[in-house]
């Protein structure tokens, strides 16, 4: 079984929307007594496994691709289409959290003031009303690494807040040194591994029904693989 790194594709001729976070997410300062390290992110359960949480988007133009790109790397926004497929196709790989979608005429003043001061005025006029309806994957652990080949180090792992720490080479872009431990596969099509942070997989299948159904907005590159 081969397996891909999943990359969200910007367009090439014509630039596909990106989700962008209409709220604030907080970020909450923790100190551990157990393994003393104080450390700041949202709630990661939240984030990424909390169907609940409907988190809020506005689209950054209005020409839309099935997967798209979003302020929060890993977090796997689809549209309507690409979650019927996906449904139907991979229905023990993944399940899905609600999106409120946020059209021009609800952001408020102080939010496009914001996106003005950050992007200009030509992106604020990009923004549209009336976007379709996207979802966020949550998908499970599918697979191990072999962290000795992919040279990657647990330096952390605190059983007492659940904190991990990896020393880990800095991502160049490539999956050259990713290596999944094909027997440890539990037959996801869609998942995430520990040590690679929020970083998407798949399998061939996944691939094959992709371009079946010429779904739009995702790069594959092959990562290699132990037997």
């Amino acid at each position: 079984m081969d397996f891909y790194r999943v990359m969200v594709s910007f367009g090439k001729r014509k630039l596909f929307a990106c989700g962008c976070l209409a709220e604030m997410i907080n970020y909450n300062r923790t100190s551990c007594p157990s393994c003393g390290i104080e450390w700041a992110m949202p709630d990661h359960n939240k984030l990424f496994n909390d169907k609940s949480w409907n988190m809020k988007i506005y689209m950054s133009r209005d020409h839309y691709a099935d997967f798209i790109a979003s302020d929060l790397p890993g977090s796997g926004i689809v549209s309507e289409h690409a979650k019927k497929i996906l449904m139907e196709n991979f229905n023990n790989t993944i399940d899905f959290g609600n999106i409120e979608m946020i059209s021009f005429r609800n952001l408020t003043d102080q939010k496009l003031k914001e996106i003005r001061d950050d992007f200009g005025y030509a992106a604020v006029k990009k923004i549209p009303n009336d976007p379709p309806q996207y979802y966020r994957m949550l998908l499970k652990q599918g697979a191990d690494l072999d962290f000795e080949k992919s040279n990657i180090k647990l330096i952390l792992d605190c059983h007492k807040c659940g904190r991990k720490n990896y020393d880990r080479p800095r991502d160049t872009g490539t999956s050259s040194n990713i290596y999944i431990i094909e027997s440890t596969w539990k037959y996801y099509d869609l998942f995430h591994v520990e040590g690679k942070g929020n970083t998407i997989f798949c399998s061939e299948r996944f691939i094959d029904i992709y371009d079946q159904n010429k779904l739009t907005g995702l790069e594959f590159e092959k990562v290699q693989t132990v037997r």
